[in-house]
């Protein structure tokens, strides 16, 4: 289905009854509570309502600027979270806490009241409701995540609710209820949802079952997460490859691509669909091409020297930045996805003037512009993003209309192979049915239980394949508090090395007005220092100060916070 003919606004339903007898009766000719849960209509324009929980865009926003691989560029309140600096009366986190809150309540609503269409038969009725049930989930997944224990309501709240002061539910018992709603209603789900199909962008069997295996692997329950991977592994999906090793992952977040419209795409499982080519009143887009290629100011999101870092070399071992002593030479001889997800020197570009003095071709992109001079784009740390890269649309501010991913298959191979290790039950095979089908795509060399990195071993690689194969599309963050990895998240951000950077290439003298940082005697562009991370602190935001006032149940605080 194409979002932009289900977005639309859910009614009102908060509605007041009066004692009045007369009063209490619903006029014929206006939708009410009283009268709406009548047809299938009325459940399918209930369900469009819940899908703006996906945030689009936003979840980018939000968790690429928390982690460390490609934060945005300048100091903003969701880097500041990141980074430990922050308060508990940060607007940011209150607007995490409500706006999921938000989107349970109307799922909530949705839930006590769809049965209620009695003349829509129960397999229809029960479609609609397991969308719900996802919604749901997803948001109590997100919110058990980012604060562990909270609120868990399942009811239509008004001001008289108990549940109105609640506090916080185990997160473990939160997960139980969400996994059993999710295992028993998505087989209502069609199993499959055709790419380029007026139906794409609904929820499906696999869209489910890809949460419930992020859900169960979040929460260390391996087994369940192999499970409910395998069964989504089923379901007709595939990785998109088109037999172009150099190009394919790359257009799989571009216009050539997009599972919206292309119906070659069946390996993105649940994407936020946006369209603007309708009219003014519907369309809907976002503005990320022109945000990672500004024409004429700063690049939005920074890949860091971290991130550079984690590409291997192209024969499978870990690179080493010693060994180079070019900006054009860090790219070569490298896995295939780190051209296809950071632009290389000399590709065609829509950033406009670059900053070679010596490029007169701003068609092409050669070196990186280190200054801001609002002619040309520039960067913060040395690098540019290239994947999530639609050129033709970088040219216009906010009229980009590509998919945003959320759920793709991808996805799911690697919970699959990240469980199974975890389960002590991690074999050849599972890699061969996994990480080397990604691999594959690029031709990258395999993974191999028996010749592993030198230096590494197999869950560090797994997890180097989660951070390469899903960069940038919102995991980083919340996969390193799961992995109780956050001291990275409490180290500087740095960008491009020094020593690669030829002055003949760059405005004279630029290199000398920019802050480096010595690091193995190598000095690194500057892009952020004086992050914090403090275990067990910051594996858990502060519940928001705004929240704990309005309901003192909720406390006590998360650790460390109070």
């Amino acid at each position: 289905m194409k979002r932009y003919i289900i977005i639309i606004c859910l009614l009102s339903f908060t509605l007041f009854s009066c004692n009045d007898e007369f009063l209490e009766r619903p006029p014929m000719d206006t939708l009410t509570n009283e009268n709406f849960w009548q047809s299938e209509d009325h459940l399918i324009s209930a369900a469009n309502a819940l899908y703006s929980g996906l945030k689009g865009k936003d979840i980018l926003n939000m968790f690429e600027s928390m982690g460390e691989s490609a934060p945005w560029a300048i100091t903003t309140a969701y880097r500041t979270i990141g980074g430990g600096n922050y308060s508990t009366d940060i607007t940011q986190i209150n607007g995490i806490w409500v706006s999921a809150y938000y989107n349970i309540g109307r799922c909530n609503f949705f839930l006590n009241n769809y049965k209620r269409a009695t003349s829509v038969s129960e397999s229809v009725r029960e479609r609609y409701a397991a969308e719900a049930h996802f919604f749901r989930a997803y948001d109590y997944w997100l919110l058990t995540s980012l604060f562990g224990d909270v609120p868990y309501i399942t009811d239509e709240l008004n001001v008289y609710s108990d549940d109105v002061y609640r506090g916080r539910d185990e997160k473990s018992v939160i997960i139980d209820s969400i996994t059993t709603d999710l295992e028993r209603s998505y087989r209502y789900l069609p199993e499959f949802i055709e790419p380029a199909s007026a139906g794409f962008g609904r929820i499906s069997q696999g869209a489910a079952l890809a949460l419930l295996s992020r859900i169960y692997l979040y929460n260390e329950k391996w087994i369940m997460a192999a499970n409910a991977a395998k069964r989504a592994m089923s379901m007709g999906y595939e990785i998109y490859n088109t037999g172009h090793p150099s190009e394919d992952y790359r257009n799989l977040f571009n216009f050539t691509g997009r599972a919206s419209r292309v119906a070659d795409n069946r390996e993105t499982i649940l994407a936020y669909v946006y369209n603007f080519d309708l009219g003014e009143d519907a369309r809907t887009s976002h503005n990320l091409s022109r945000e990672l290629w500004v024409p004429n100011d700063y690049s939005r999101f920074a890949p860091t020297k971290s991130m550079i870092e984690t590409w291997l070399t192209a024969d499978g071992q870990i690179w080493d930045p010693s060994s180079v002593n070019t900006y054009e030479d860090l790219f070569e001889n490298r896995d295939p996805r780190l051209k296809q997800s950071i632009l290389p020197p000399n590709t065609p570009w829509e950033g406009k003037k670059d900053g070679n003095p010596n490029n007169n071709d701003p068609s092409v992109f050669t070196y990186p512009k280190l200054s801001n001079d609002k002619d040309g784009c520039m960067t913060y740390s040395g690098y540019y993003l290239y994947k999530y890269v639609e050129p033709t649309k970088v040219g216009q501010v906010s009229q980009d209309d590509n998919d945003i991913i959320f759920f793709r298959y991808a996805e799911v191979l690697l919970n699959y192979a990240e469980a199974r290790e975890q389960a002590g039950q991690l074999t050849q095979n599972t890699l061969d049915s996994t990480i080397n089908i990604l691999r594959d795509r690029v031709g990258m060399v395999h993974l191999n239980l028996t010749s592993l990195p030198a230096g590494s071993d197999i869950r560090t690689e797994i997890r180097r394949e989660r951070r390469v194969e899903l960069f940038f599309e919102g995991h980083r963050y919340l996969d390193i508090i799961r992995w109780k990895q956050g001291y990275l998240l409490g180290e500087d951000l740095l960008g491009v090395n020094r020593r690669w950077l030829d002055p003949d290439k760059l405005a004279p003298n630029i290199l000398s007005t920019l802050k480096w940082k010595s690091v193995d005697g190598e000095q690194y562009l500057v892009i952020e220092t004086g992050r914090t991370f403090v275990d067990p602190k910051h594996y858990l935001l502060s519940l928001p100060f705004t929240q704990m006032q309005r309901n003192p149940n909720l406390r006590p605080n998360n650790p460390g916070w109070d």
